[in-house]
Parts: structure tokens; C-alpha cells; sequence
């Protein structure tokens, strides 16, 4: 069986816990939180990073390779487009929900949840700078890829959606709300992904760990 290390409300780590669960195949997860690696970790992840994954012997970090590996891994039901064109799309859109998406829509997640875990305080200017400049930044670019309340890539889910909803969920968790009347088709997208069977379940199941 499968075993995932890493924080559940890690947007990384979620996004292999959607394939996995689409997928339908039963894992374990260990909680493994940065900054509080556990002695040996680096055995599985070299780089100590998360999310990890153990399956057997075999050892593997990072998140889109992981996804890549349990693609090949377990195909069925398949996780990508079929088009070369779309799965080049869907591996740019993973790309860049990994980076310019996760870097802005972050900033009120850490700010609110993880900074007075670490019992740091808010930093309410970091917060208002992101959503002056680097979210609507990510979220105008978002806006002109996304057709609103449908997925991505023939009509179904797949890692590009996985990955594009992921950081969003963390926004939201942070307090940020997204404006509709001025990125519509975005939050008929994130709102529609969000409302798959998969995804609010494991939205449950987060919610529970912050005990909503």
C-alpha cells in the first residue's frame, strides 16, 4: 500500500491525495509537517521536502512526479487528457498552479494559519500586497484558460483540474475570498471542481483536522 508523507493541507500534498483517492487506490499517510522532519526523511525525500511516497521499496519525492508515477502506476481511471496537445496543456497548468498560482494564493493561508501555528503574527501588509498585485496577477491569467463551470480537458477530471483547484482551497481557508464579478468564469471553475464527489471529501476531511 502506498504511503504518503506530508501535511494534509499542504496544497502539494493534496493534490497526490486527489489522485490517489480518484483513483481509487488505498493509501496511508504519515503526517510530516516542514520544519519538523522526522529522523531519517531524507531517506525518502533527499531534498527534504513534502509530500513523498513510499510504495514497497520504492521511494519518490516531489509532487508532480509522484502524480506522474502513479499515473503509470495505477492507469485506470487515467488522470490526463488524451490528446498530446491537452496533456501538454494539463502539464503546464499543473506547472503553473505549482508556482505563480500556489506563491500568490498562499500568502493569507500562511499568514493566517500557519505564521500563529508557528506563533508568529499575522502579517496583514504581506497579505494586502499579494492581493494588490500577485493574485490578480495569477488569477487574470487563470480567467482567460478556464471556461467556467466544466473541466479542462474532455470532460473530465484530471490532474490539470487537481492541481488548479488545490491552492484555492488554501486561499480560502485563509480568509481570502474570491471577487466572481471580477474573475466570473474562475469561480464557476473552482466552485464546479470543488463540488466533485472526490474533492469534498477530502475537503471534509481537512476541514475536521482544523475541527469546522
Amino acid at each position: 500500500m502506498p504511503k504518503v508523507y506530508g501535511a494534509i493541507l499542504s496544497p502539494y500534498v493534496r493534490k497526490v491525495l486527489l489522485v490517489l483517492e480518484a483513483k481509487g487506490v488505498a493509501y496511508e499517510n504519515e503526517q510530516v509537517f516542514p520544519g519538523a522532519l522526522p529522523e531519517g526523511y531524507t531517506d525518502v525525500s533527499p531534498l527534504g521536502k513534502i509530500p513523498a511516497l513510499s510504495d514497497g521499496d520504492f521511494n519518490l519525492s516531489d509532487s508532480t512526479v509522484i502524480n506522474e508515477y502513479l499515473e503509470e502506476r495505477y492507469p485506470e481511471p487515467s488522470l490526463m487528457p488524451t490528446s498530446v496537445e491537452a496533456r501538454a496543456e494539463a502539464r503546464w497548468l499543473e506547472e503553473f498552479a505549482d508556482t505563480a498560482l500556489v506563491e500568490a494564493l498562499l500568502v493569507p493561508f500562511f499568514q493566517r494559519v500557519v505564521a500563529p501555528m508557528r506563533g508568529l503574527e499575522t502579517n496583514e501588509e504581506a497579505i494586502a500586497k499579494a492581493e494588490a498585485g500577485s493574485i490578480p496577477k495569477a488569477l487574470d491569467y487563470v480567467e482567460t484558460v478556464v471556461n467556467g463551470a466544466e473541466f479542462l480537458a474532455d470532460g473530465k477530471l484530471s490532474i490539470a483540474d487537481i492541481a488548479m483547484v488545490s491552492p484555492f482551497i488554501n486561499a480560502e481557508i485563509g480568509g481570502y475570498k474570491l471577487d466572481a464579478s471580477r474573475w466570473p468564469k474562475t469561480a464557476a471553475y473552482v466552485a464546479f471542481v470543488r463540488s466533485q464527489e472526490v474533492v469534498q471529501k477530502r475537503e471534509a476531511e481537512e476541514k475536521a483536522l482544523l475541527g469546522g
